[in-house]
């Protein structure tokens, strides 16, 4: 309607992020003319221009219990401004609660939505609720309550807006009048129980290399020694470590030909840019919740420890993806 503010909570990390997308996109749908405020970390700054359904960002401090250590003034002047912008809705997409959903309420809008489920704790009065277990897949749950809400949904697939200044960006670090088609190979990840052995990663931009790929091996700023070991082990692949930020990065998964990474957000980037990609899980990680939902295009390999995935299985996976994709081309 007309006139009406809509903020949704989703902290978190990148992949969070993305598998909200496509919850966002049926509340826009269903809100065409409300303004939607996406209520965050401050480092999705980064990622907001990418977010096509979202008018604007709203930064949180990070509350105790949730996903950060803001102090408790800091926490108190957001949650004062929170109540002065007057929200029609507020919707928690953050988790199950109690405490995101106590947080959530705390906004003061006119009516509050959020999932409840999995505690004995006494929670605020909400206008939408919807069980925490109605869908397993993380992005099928969110898109669950967004229609609750009236929002119209096409689909629970993630989205991304790419900028044409950041694909400029992004062919400016690859060799120059490069023909040849671009692998990203991503061996970083939060914690080790997510990360497949660098080697492991070093033989799969090796044969990368040898089958004609551009292959690029990337990560962040710290994981600029990790990123240089696996490149050295795969002569002729370009060592990205630490030379690209997030919209760049977005921007070379939109332009690769498939994607090698941990289950961390690269891997969430190649789902929402519908890249083909092979997904390395451990043990640590709810496959179900949060493998990709388009499984033509991705592949996901587990293996406990995530040591136990065969670099030839990766190889195998990677060639059936490319021949599917190449099909679809023709």
């Amino acid at each position: 309607m007309r006139g009406e503010k809509l903020a949704v909570f989703r902290g978190l990390y990148l992949g969070d992020l993305i598998s909200a997308t496509g919850a966002l996109r049926a509340l826009r749908r269903g809100y065409p003319e409300a303004e939607i405020s996406l209520v965050s970390l401050p480092w999705t700054t980064a990622l907001a221009p990418h977010l096509p359904h979202v008018d604007r960002l709203i930064p949180y401090p990070g509350a105790p219990g949730l996903d950060g250590e803001g102090t408790g003034e800091e926490i108190d002047q957001f949650l004062a401004r929170m109540r002065a912008e007057r929200f029609n809705l507020a919707v928690n997409m953050h988790g199950r609660g109690p405490a995101s959903t106590r947080f959530v309420a705390s906004f003061g809008a006119l009516r509050t939505a959020s999932f409840v489920g999995g505690t004995r704790e006494k929670l605020p009065s909400l206008d939408v609720a919807v069980p925490w277990d109605s869908e397993e897949h993380e992005s099928r749950k969110l898109l669950l309550l967004a229609e609750k809400l009236g929002g119209i949904s096409t689909g629970p697939d993630s989205d991304l807006f790419v900028r044409e200044e950041d694909v400029r960006r992004a062919r400016a670090l690859l060799p120059a009048r490069t023909m040849r088609p671009l692998a990203l190979v991503h061996p970083g990840a939060s914690v080790p129980e997510k990360r497949w052995p660098e080697d492991h990663f070093g033989w799969t931009a090796e044969a990368l290399v040898r089958c004609g790929y551009a292959v690029a091996v990337t990560g962040n700023a710290s994981e600029k020694e990790l990123t240089r070991r696996v490149s050295r082990a795969a002569p002729g692949s370009l060592d990205l470590g630490g030379a690209t930020n997030l919209s760049t990065l977005i921007a070379l998964v939109g332009q690769a030909s498939i994607v090698v990474s941990n289950d961390t957000g690269p891997a969430h980037l190649a789902y929402a840019l519908k890249t083909p990609s092979v997904t390395l899980f451990g043990p640590s990680t709810d496959v179900r919740r949060w493998r990709p939902l388009n499984r033509e295009r991705h592949t996901v390999l587990r293996g406990d420890p995530i040591s136990a995935v065969a670099v030839r299985d990766v190889l195998r996976n990677i060639e059936a993806l490319l021949d599917e994709d190449r099909e679809r081309s023709a």
